[in-house]
C-alpha cells in the first residue's frame, strides 16, 4: 500500500515558478546586458561585428552558461543520486527537478531572444521549435510531477557538446582560418563530443526505456509517460541531422587542409 502512495501523480508548480521563471529572467538579462560587455572584453572584435551577429553572438552566450549549468546538475544526480538508479521512473529529486525548470525557462528565452533580436532563417527557426517545443514539453512534465528524473538527466547531459558547438560559429564569425590548429582542435572536439553525449547516447537511453516500457510503474504515469518517446525522438531525428551535416563540414575541412600541404610538396619536387 505504502508502494502504491508514493507512486501516486501529485501536480508541484513550485520548481517552474522559482526556477523557471527566474532562470528565463536570468538569461534574458545575460543575453542584453553581461554578454555584450564580457564579450566585448574577451573579443574586441565583437564591437564590430554587424548587429544580427552580435546578437546571435550573445544567444550563444546564453547557450554556453545553460550548457556548464545542465552539465554540472545532470553529472551531479547521475553520479551521486544512487536513488535514481535503484527507481529510473518514479524517484524524486530536488536537483533534477530544478534543473529541468531552468532549461525551461533557458528554453523560452532563447526562443524570446531569437524572435525579438536574432536575424533566423525559416529554415533554422523551425528546426529550434521543433528542438525546443520538444524538450520544454518533457521537462516541463519532469519538472512538476517529478517523474522520469532519470531519464530527462540522462538526456540532459548531452548539453556537454554545445560549448564546442558554439566555439566553432565564434571562430567562423571572427574570421580565423579553419586551418588554424586552434580550430581544427576545437573541430575534431565538437563532432567527437557530439558523437558521444548525443550519437552514443541514443541506444543507451533507448536501451534503458526498453527495459521499464510496460511496466506497472510506468502504467501509473498515464499519459505522462510520452515524454519517454516523442520528444526524444523529435530530438534524435534533429541530432542525427545535425550530426550529419556536421560530419561534412569536418570532412571539407580536413580535405582543404591536405591540398596546401600537396600543392607545397609538388612546388618543392
Amino acid at each position: 500500500m505504502e508502494r502504491y502512495r508514493a507512486q501516486e501523480l501529485q501536480y508541484d508548480p513550485s520548481y517552474l515558478l522559482a526556477g523557471g521563471v527566474a532562470s528565463f529572467l536570468l538569461n534574458i538579462l545575460l543575453f542584453r546586458f553581461v554578454s555584450p560587455s564580457v564579450s566585448a572584453c574577451l573579443s574586441p572584435a565583437y564591437t564590430r561585428l554587424p548587429r544580427h551577429v552580435r546578437a546571435e553572438w550573445d544567444d550563444r552566450f546564453i547557450s554556453n552558461v545553460n550548457a556548464l549549468v545542465s552539465i554540472a546538475l545532470s553529472s551531479y544526480t547521475l553520479l551521486w543520486d544512487a536513488g535514481m538508479h535503484e527507481d529510473r521512473v518514479w524517484h524524486d529529486t530536488f536537483a533534477a527537478r530544478l534543473a529541468c525548470a531552468v532549461v525551461v525557462g533557458y528554453m523560452a528565452a532563447d526562443l524570446a531572444c531569437m524572435v525579438a533580436w536574432c536575424r533566423v532563417s525559416r529554415g533554422e527557426m523551425a528546426g529550434y521549435l521543433f528542438h525546443h517545443a520538444a524538450t520544454i514539453y518533457a521537462y516541463y512534465f519532469i519538472s512538476a510531477y517529478g517523474v522520469l528524473c532519470y531519464f530527462g538527466m540522462l538526456r540532459l547531459i548531452a548539453e556537454a557538446s554545445t560549448p564546442t558547438v558554439n566555439q566553432r560559429w565564434y571562430f567562423d564569425k571572427l574570421e580565423y582560418s579553419r586551418s588554424r590548429p586552434l580550430v581544427v582542435l576545437n573541430g575534431f572536439l565538437m563532432v567527437a563530443t557530439f558523437f558521444l553525449f548525443r550519437m552514443c547516447a541514443m541506444p543507451v537511453y533507448w536501451f534503458q526505456v526498453w527495459q521499464v516500457a510496460g511496466s506497472e510503474a510506468v502504467t501509473r504515469l498515464g499519459h505522462i509517460r510520452a515524454i519517454m518517446f516523442v520528444p526524444t525522438f523529435v530530438l534524435d531525428v534533429l541530432n542525427t541531422f545535425w550530426f550529419y551535416k556536421m560530419c561534412r563540414g569536418f570532412v571539407k575541412a580536413i580535405r582543404t587542409l591536405k591540398t596546401p600541404i600537396k600543392d607545397m610538396e609538388r612546388k618543392t619536387v
